[in-house]
């Protein structure tokens, strides 16, 4: 198959052509992770909490992966666009070598520090030896997703966001076929969830393996310069990720302070909401970012901005109505997800104040990933670490002493509306133009 034209004149249908199936991927990734609550939480409100805590724990070992991938994508776009491919391939071959050193180095050090992990999450009493059973084979998977982040971004980095669809189709398509085979008819339980994620990561990376023998888009491994461009895009990303589920670590933890097992396990149900809304839009950022990365390299100013135009305007749009379809589906969702009236209850709530941040997470997105794309490191990462860090804090201390577990989603919306309005000045303020990209391909 041939490789998408990065610098194809039609625009609408390169962005359409590069982020559907991108923003496809994470939507499947989104819905397997409403499908495992939703299976997790027949098991009752306990294995739902521990899902709850420890999925923010995992976000923040992925964020290690985003950040790696981010970086290596964007500057591997930037090369093809200097029509550099050796340098593409080389790229490619210093992030495998990162990534398997960081999916090992974390696996070794998780398993020391099971138990601090899970005492510094907050895990109740009552939990623990249920959250002790499935950290291990939790940790697993952390490792190979790694590995299994890094193939996503390289494939979307080169413009063959069809193909990174294909292998997230076959992870997720076989890790909820897996589900309920692992949890009830082998009785595994919580840990079972793992168990099938395990199975389909194994059977994704396979896939991937072959793939990346073809000889135009092998690794190889180039010279140690090269991990600069890629850190300097990547670190900040990353950083924002880590900072953004330490957020929701705190928030999660002030739930179960705040009212028990049941609140932890409605907001936790919430946020997975919330997540399918944002999660399909952040992927057709990723997958267009491409195409912003490509202009940047081949200094066509007039290029990079028609795509940050038709980026913002959709953004707003599509934001808008995943708001609404958000907030009128809250009840009957979450009615389908926990048999639990209290769970019900409080994921409800929480969904009713979190829709109304669907829009400015959109519109922040963009304008991030406009920002890395002009390798403009330290503006994405403010931007990136407004949400759930700088913002998220100042409001929970306004918040939380006066409305108690309710000021924890409204502050979460007022975090991301503030952020927005950040996005917008430094659009206004010409921080995205491509004249100050930094970085040379």
């Amino acid at each position: 198959m041939t490789a998408p034209d990065l610098s194809d004149p039609n625009l609408p249908n390169l962005m359409l052509r590069l982020g559907l199936p991108a923003m496809a991927g994470l939507s499947l990734n989104a819905a397997h992770q409403v499908v495992d609550a939703g299976f997790v939480g027949q098991l009752g409100a306990a294995p739902l909490a521990v899902l709850a805590l420890l999925a923010p724990f995992a976000g923040l070992v992925a964020s290690l992966g985003v950040g790696l991938g981010i970086g290596a994508a964007s500057t591997v776009a930037r090369a093809l666009g200097a029509e550099r491919p050796e340098r593409a391939r080389q790229i490619a071959g210093l992030g495998f070598c990162v990534a398997g050193l960081l999916a090992i180095g974390l696996w070794v050090v998780l398993q020391a520090l099971c138990l601090p992990v899970l005492h510094l999450l907050g895990t109740p009493e009552e939990s623990l030896s249920l959250a002790r059973g499935y950290f291990p084979v939790l940790t697993l998977t952390l490792s190979f997703g790694l590995l299994q982040i890094l193939c996503d971004f390289l494939a979307i980095g080169r413009g063959e966001a069809r193909v990174s669809l294909r292998t997230l189709a076959l992870c997720f398509g076989l890790n909820m076929a897996l589900d309920p085979l692992f949890i009830f008819t082998f009785g595994l339980g919580l840990e079972g969830a793992a168990w099938a994620t395990l199975t389909a990561q194994i059977v994704t990376l396979g896939i991937w393996a072959l793939w990346f023998l073809a000889p135009d888009r092998r690794p190889e491994i180039g010279r140690l310069a090269l991990l600069g461009p890629i850190l300097r895009v990547g670190l900040p990303e990353a950083a924002a990720l880590a900072v953004t589920t330490c957020g929701f670590i705190a928030v999660l933890r002030l739930s179960a302070g705040l009212d028990g097992v049941e609140a932890v396990a409605g907001l936790g149900l919430a946020l997975r909401l919330l997540f399918l809304m944002i999660l399909p839009l952040e992927g057709f950022a990723i997958g267009v970012q491409p195409v912003l990365a490509h202009a940047h390299g081949a200094g066509d100013a007039p290029r990079v901005a028609r795509v940050q135009g038709l980026l913002i305007l959709g953004a707003l749009c599509v934001g808008g109505l995943a708001a609404a379809l958000l907030w009128l589906g809250a009840a009957p969702v979450c009615g389908l997800l926990s048999e639990d009236i209290r769970v019900r209850a409080e994921a409800v709530a929480a969904l009713h104040w979190l829709a109304l941040a669907v829009p400015a997470v959109a519109l922040r997105l963009v304008v991030q990933i406009g920002l890395q794309a002009a390798i403009r490191p330290r503006l994405a990462l403010v931007l990136g670490l407004a949400p759930m860090g700088w913002l998220l804090w100042p409001a929970l201390a306004l918040l939380v002493p006066r409305r108690g577990l309710n000021a924890l989603p409204m502050a979460i919306t007022l975090a991301a509306c503030l952020s927005a309005v950040l996005a917008l000045a430094l659009l206004r303020h010409g921080r995205l133009s491509p004249d100050a990209m930094g970085v040379s391909a």
